[in-house]
């Protein structure tokens, strides 16, 4: 055994019998003053310093670099039963004690700590399932979570019967001061006898067991809430958003299947993120402060475009994934108009007629990117373009001004796409930056991160696009206009020809 196993082994030790209480400060040689060796007196130690600057130099160290710390400094091992940020995971408990499992850490760990002064407490089970653990977690709790703590973070395995979280732990003014409130893969059932949670301003439910009505409560006594996530909660079936949630600034609502109507009326809200697999009736109020918008819906196109420019009229950057479209959709050119619109994002996951985007853009006086991703598997792509083709379409009288850059992801020979492009270079006079992606965008041999350029559709197709994009638009390129083609590499392009 080498020489820094040896010390490692010895401060571990030290560790395990400062918490144990089986070394006193007063014999423990970890503790002792070290202003003498071998007889001559060392330089300044720091002794001098009061115990609130030694608490707060402990307290900006990580847990296990605390731990540490305290096996050789009396003044950290004074500091380290006030000590303020109690983060247990994997990464800050294993390298203490290897003939512990994970739960006997974290308890041993909270029994020795006084439950004062504690501002974070983080415990993370997701790389451990040790249902043993779960009847620890409401004492846990109760001497973490005291008036004062500011964050809280609980993340539990992934397992059918959840482990509730205790909602009496923030009842008496103890959550009173929480700001930041995370909880993953347990069950939380609030009330209105929980109090009121006048810090509370971020909320992130993950895979959380809570209803709509639960989450009704919770969201009446968090006035000064401003960050809003819920994530794969199965139990929401209806969600209302009050008026009175006046600082309410950024929403997200992922996955969250059985969810069926959205109601907003929170009056400032500034982004909204909302996914489903699903039909989802959701009502925005009068969001005339919703600059950010992202949504995943099915049939989504033709709601954004006729009815969201007089809901959200405001909207500077608006991200679109729709599925189940209808592919022969009609440009629709409503009056209304995104007339703040700066950013366009659509995602297409079938086969479409791309072209009528095109009602996109004139409704976007103000658009500068435009941002296209065809999602689109082999056996979807029924239209290819032929050597010969037909006349294309054309949509005349409609300029994009202010349009710069454009990019169109996993362009492949469709008629339609051609026509989108060629309206987009023959209309957009500010243009400087046109690229057209053949490949999936993601994997390049080039990277590292594949063995080959993964490319859309037919092993030919990435190719045939290439040669379509040279026979249709490089002479139709303005000298101001850069033309940036993605294509695989001559390596991959020889072995799929």
């Amino acid at each position: 055994m080498g020489q820094l196993d040896l010390v490692h082994r010895e401060r571990e030790e030290r560790f395990r019998q400062i918490h144990d209480g089986s070394t006193s400060s007063k014999d423990s040689p970890c503790l002792r003053h070290d202003n003498f060796h071998d007889g001559r007196k060392r330089g300044y130690s720091g002794t001098d310093l009061s115990e609130d600057i030694w608490c707060h130099i402990h307290s900006l160290l990580m847990l296990r670099d605390a731990a540490r710390a305290a096996c050789v400094s009396h003044a950290f091992q004074r500091s380290w039963r006030c000590y303020p940020n109690l983060i247990f995971d994997s990464e800050t408990l294993s390298p203490l004690w290897d003939d512990m499992d994970f739960s006997s850490r974290v308890d041993h760990i909270l029994k020795k700590h006084s439950g004062i002064g504690v501002k974070t407490f983080e415990l993370d089970f997701s790389s451990y399932y040790q249902p043993e653990a779960f009847k620890y977690l409401d004492r846990w709790l109760q001497i973490a979570v005291t008036p004062g703590i500011e964050k809280v973070t609980l993340v539990m395995p992934k397992n059918e019967a959840a482990c509730n979280f205790p909602c009496r732990v923030l009842s008496d003014g103890n959550g009173s001061s929480i700001w930041h409130l995370h909880l993953v893969d347990c069950a939380f059932h609030p009330t209105v006898s929980l109090g009121c949670l006048s810090s509370l301003t971020v909320l992130h439910l993950d895979c959380v067991q809570i209803t709509g009505d639960e989450l009704g409560c919770l969201l009446s006594i968090s006035f000064a809430l401003e960050r809003l996530k819920l994530r794969r909660c199965s139990e929401i079936t209806s969600l209302k958003v009050p008026a009175w949630l006046q600082r309410l600034s950024c929403m997200q609502v992922l996955e969250c299947r059985r969810l069926r109507i959205i109601k907003i009326e929170a009056p400032n809200i500034c982004s909204f993120h909302f996914t489903t697999f699903d039909q989802v009736e959701v009502s925005l109020g009068e969001s005339l402060r919703l600059k950010n918008l992202e949504m995943l819906c099915c049939r989504l196109l033709c709601y954004a475009r006729e009815e969201l420019p007089s809901v959200v009229p405001n909207l500077e950057s608006l991200s679109i994934w729709s599925r189940s479209e209808v592919v022969n959709t009609p440009v629709l050119l409503a009056p209304s108009k995104f007339l703040h619109l700066k950013y366009l994002n659509i995602c297409i996951t079938e086969a479409y007629d791309y072209f009528s985007l095109v009602s996109f853009l004139v409704a976007a006086p103000s658009l500068e990117t435009f941002i296209l991703s065809v999602l689109v598997w082999p056996e979807c792509i029924n239209e290819l373009l032929s050597e010969d083709p037909t006349h294309l379409r054309q949509m005349s009288g409609y300029q994009h001004d202010k349009l710069q850059r454009v990019k169109i992801s996993r362009f492949y020979s469709s008629k339609s796409l051609v026509e989108l492009t060629s309206h987009i270079l023959e209309n957009s006079p500010s243009l400087e930056c046109l690229t057209l992606d053949t490949t999936d965008g993601v994997f390049r041999c080039s990277e590292g991160r594949a063995a080959r350029c993964f490319c859309l559709g037919r092993p030919t197709e990435a190719h045939k696009a290439v040669l379509v994009i040279g026979k249709y638009f490089e002479g139709k390129i303005p000298s101001t206009v850069k033309l940036n083609v993605v294509e695989s590499c001559s390596r991959c392009h020889a072995v799929e020809l």
